[in-house]
């Protein structure tokens, strides 16, 4: 499968960035596949240390995608909700655009094993899902099952079913907008008729990083 890993970022995950680039370098050389990053700190000058990581660890074929928005009149859960909606909805359209057969949601701050791509797409495939959700516990609470998409592989044809922002007369519709545990796109996936499957445990171990 022709897979595209994308990920939004912000200079607060720095903590966790540069161990996270080594774990890609390692899972690219067992899973041959593409680099989107999507970053919404201010400024661009994140982005060019992010490049440099991404030159230390020998990772090539990666695109870093920046963008910001007006936080006037938004409170912070709601301003980091957007950032985060309108970065997946740019990594979506990426894949429907460049034709990619997948999209692997992969957070920032969660090391895996190289072979996670590979249990994911026989997983995938196997089931015939439209979206196979593998994930672990929550970072700030031992104990909680983490329930949003950090280790996640999305089919092309889940993505051409359902958004993560609305379009309005051929624009985003920024009036609409969820919570990022991505319950909703979940939901749109069934509404459409598809299916996906959760599983907690066949990933392992995933580290999920705090500092």
């Amino acid at each position: 499968m022709k897979i595209l890993i994308g990920t939004p970022i912000h200079e607060v995950k720095d903590y966790c960035m540069e161990r996270w680039l080594k774990n890609i370098a390692k899972l690219q050389f067992e899973y041959p596949s593409d680099l989107l990053l999507i970053d919404n700190s201010p400024g661009l000058k994140y982005v060019e240390k992010v490049k440099g990581y991404c030159k230390k660890y020998g990772i090539t074929n990666f695109t870093v995608e920046h963008f910001e928005i007006n936080e006037k009149g938004l409170d912070s859960i709601s301003v980091r909700s957007l950032r985060v909606e309108i970065a997946q909805e740019m990594i979506r359209r990426s894949v429907l655009k460049d034709k990619y057969d997948a999209w692997f949601s992969w957070e920032c701050d969660q090391i895996i094993p190289v072979d996670t791509l590979d249990q994911l797409v026989s997983l995938m495939k196997t089931g015939n899902y439209m979206m196979v959700v593998a994930n672990s516990w929550a970072r700030t609470i031992p104990g909680v099952f983490n329930a949003n998409m950090g280790v996640t592989l999305i089919s092309r044809k889940a993505l051409n079913k359902a958004w993560f922002l609305k379009e309005k007369h051929g624009k985003i519709d920024f009036s609409v907008y969820y919570d990022v545990d991505e319950t909703m796109f979940k939901k749109r996936i069934l509404k459409s008729g598809g299916n996906y499957v959760e599983v907690y445990g066949v990933i392992k171990p995933v580290y999920h990083l705090n500092k």
